[in-house]
């Protein structure tokens, strides 16, 4: 949609709604979650906008 194709970084929808559930669940039983944070694998996605570095002379 956009002249040039944006980079972007794509991100694991279903995998981060099953965390979501599963930390959600966990603590309406009464139990904290087992880690206050959770990292999940992202991908780049190189398009158009992105070009090499500049060399400086």
């Amino acid at each position: 949609m956009a002249s040039p194709p944006l980079s972007a970084v794509r991100q694991p929808f279903e995998e981060l709604g099953r965390e979501a559930t599963r930390v959600l669940l966990s603590v309406a039983e009464g139990r904290p979650p087992a880690s206050p944070r959770i990292e999940l694998a992202t991908e780049l996605v190189l398009r158009a906008s992105t070009s090499a570095p500049r060399t400086h002379l």
